[in-house]
């Protein structure tokens, strides 16, 4: 851009006198001129002051790439190596090669998030680079961000949200004296709105297929939003506001006690906890905010306001559901996705996650593999959440014959997940079903030697898996398997038409040495006991604490198991010291 361009650009809020002295002055005192505007302006602050005490909150968007390195060092070399007082070459040759970089029609969200750290430190860079070069930096800027306001969310959703709204907006901010720079507010801003409002539902979840890159989005929301706390002309709309608000409680619900999201690679946690903490200290209530603390391990006022959010969540929009037993830092969470066809998990207690990835499965019908393809979808058909469980289930078809069932159990007092697949089909078959369970990182898996039990350690001991749809001994056992290979669980069950696949996964660290034991069930109807294809039953026994599990096949009707009287389709209870049951769930 030339000096004589540069002068077309200028207005207010630049004052009058310093555009008179800029018409007047030679480049290379216009220039200086410029630089010693941008370093005393009082109302334009940097990212550090809109956010301040928060770690680095451009590092919050780094993408999970290949190139994630790659893209910190890039921030880190403008961020933390600009000298006051001098050109730095480093900084020089690096923004040199970045700026003939040619521009793709596709960007991706490395490229999307170096463009926008260029954007928010350019009014310092311009103590430390030469002007052709900074001038041509916010040029190619400005141009970035009017060729890529129309990229497609559902495709790129991050790159989509950096450069067509935070990059245009943080330009108009940062800039408000040039032209070419203040007039992308208004396309930035309507780009945001509607982004928020496609992405997330009314209460701030977003669908299951934005979980993979929640933190980058939320730290490319949570700077926008600074930005608007500091302009209070720049704001999205209303809808997008409440959504935004709403995504904040939603954050605390996806953390781990780390701070990582779910679905989150641990080893950016640390960042990840940096933005949950300054998010919904700076926009958040102040339930998000203790909630978010007592996740951590952070203390709080003991004298404040209860929590007034709930720890689980259900979206169907989003396809989405946070089973969890409360805010704490040994609270256990499971999260599960089951939209784009696909099903994930992210099974965690504490800082330890269990279990994290796409939930495998294999059903074999009279020796014919049906496999969930893309084509199939799944559907929620049952939520509950109370003070005892929360519980989700989920279906979809394998042909027209054949359905799949897949729940889950989260205990929020007895520490337990219980994990099952219903096979149920409408005509005499065999079946034959596997399930595959990805191992978190860090997590070891000791197999017993004589019964079907896996201990799962991460080193300590935290928990154990009992397959109760198997004997407990593995000796003569001919009707499933249970194994790890290539840190995935899986287990492995036949029978016949209908099929009740169940794990009992024992989420106390305290009673992974205790004794237990597993048996099957006998359920009886009319006096009757009635076969494995039309009803299960099985009792859990670990340590001091019994459980009852009941699972009907084909319809709803009176039955008996170990004396309870039960008419529903599923049934959890724990028995008490009087020999009495206490129900956890009944679903009808």
């Amino acid at each position: 851009m030339s000096h004589r361009a540069i002068l077309t650009e200028l207005q207010k809020p630049l004052p009058k006198r310093i555009i008179a002295r800029l018409k007047c002055a030679a480049p290379a005192d216009a220039w200086n001129i410029w630089c010693n505007h941008l370093s005393r302006r009082k109302k334009i602050l940097p990212l550090s002051r809109l956010l301040p005490n928060s770690k680095c909150p451009l590092n919050w968007s780094v993408d999970l790439s290949l190139q994630r390195d790659e893209t910190i060092a890039f921030i880190e070399t403008l961020t933390d190596q600009i000298p006051a007082d001098k050109t730095d070459e480093t900084i020089n040759d690096l923004l040199q090669g970045w700026s003939v970089m040619e521009d793709t029609d596709i960007f991706n969200s490395t490229d999307a998030m170096q463009c926008v750290s260029t954007a928010w430190t350019l009014p310092a860079l311009s103590q430390s680079i030469k002007p052709d070069l900074w001038w041509s930096i916010i040029d190619r800027l400005v141009t970035v961000a009017a060729d890529t306001l129309q990229l497609d969310v559902k495709k790129q959703p991050l790159a989509a949200n950096l450069l067509g709204g935070e990059l245009p907006l943080a330009l108009a901010y940062l800039f408000p004296e040039l032209k070419s720079t203040a007039e992308l507010s208004h396309s930035a801003i309507d780009f945001l709105s509607e982004a928020l409002v496609e992405m997330l539902d009314g209460e701030g979840m977003p669908e299951a297929c934005y979980l993979p890159r929640f933190g980058p989005l939320l730290g490319c929301w949570t700077r926008c939003r600074a930005i608007m706390q500091q302009r209070k002309d720049f704001l999205w709309s209303s809808e997008a506001e409440n959504r935004y608000l709403w995504l904040l409680t939603q954050a605390v619900r996806l953390s781990r006690s780390d701070g990582g999201f779910a679905f989150g690679p641990s080893d950016h946690s640390e960042s990840d906890r940096s933005l949950l903490l300054t998010a919904v200290k700076y926009f958040g209530s102040k339930s998000d905010l203790k909630a978010a603390k007592k996740l951590v391990g952070q203390k709080t006022s003991k004298s404040g306001r209860k929590i007034e959010i709930s720890a689980a969540y259900h979206s169907d929009w989003s396809a989405i559901g946070v089973l969890r037993s409360k805010f704490h830092s040994r609270s256990r969470k499971l999260c599960v996705a089951y939209g784009d066809s696909q099903n994930r998990i992210e099974l965690s207690q504490g800082s330890h996650v269990l279990f994290s990835g796409d939930v495998r499965s294999r059903t074999m019908i009279d020796n014919a593999v049906e496999t969930l393809t893309q084509s199939k979808r799944w559907e929620a058909v049952a939520w509950e959440s109370d003070e005892n469980v929360d519980f989700l289930e989920i279906e979809t078809s394998l042909d027209e014959k054949t359905k799949l069932q897949r729940s889950f159990l989260l205990s929020r007092n007895d520490h337990f997940l219980l994990l099952a697949d219903t096979i149920l089909c409408n005509h005499e078959c065999s079946v034959h079903h596997q399930i595959q369970l990805p191992l978190g990182a860090g997590v070891t898996v000791d197999a017993q030697e004589e019964t079907w039990e896996l201990l799962l350690k991460a080193p300590k001991a935290i928990s154990r898996i009992l397959p109760i749809g198997l004997p407990e001994w593995k000796s003569g056992c001919r009707q499933g398997n249970l194994a790890v290979k290539r840190r995935v669980v899986n287990i492995e069950q036949s029978g016949q038409t209908r099929l009740f696949v169940p794990l009992f996964i024992d989420l106390s660290p305290k009673r992974s040495r205790s004794k237990l034991t597993w048996r099957q069930l006998s359920v009886g109807e009319q006096r009757k006991n009635v076969s494995a294809d039309n009803a299960a039953g099985f009792r859990v026994h670990i340590a001091k604490k019994q459980w009852l599990i009941y699972r009907s096949l084909n319809r709803v009707t009176p039955r008996t198991i170990l004396g309870q009287n039960l008419l529903c389709e599923y049934h959890v209870s724990r028995f008490l010291e009087s020999g009495m049951t206490k129900p956890l769930i009944e679903v009808q």
